[in-house]
């Protein structure tokens, strides 16, 4: 019975898989923030094409 308390208890220290969490989280974050940025920045990009078409 120590033996699984020991281990209960050196998994509760074990922070490893909390960093790894974290890191796919910061990921996340800055994966959507590209995205829409990406994504406004295209659109603004083809109206500006549509509108120099229109000039010729």
């Amino acid at each position: 019975m120590q033996k699984i308390y020991d281990l209960m208890i050196r998994l509760t220290r074990d922070e490893k898989g909390a960093t790894i969490v974290e890191y796919g989280v910061a990921l996340t974050i800055v994966t959507a923030i590209a995205v829409a940025t990406l994504t406004n920045i295209g659109a603004d990009v083809a109206a500006q094409f549509t509108a120099a078409d229109a000039l010729m």
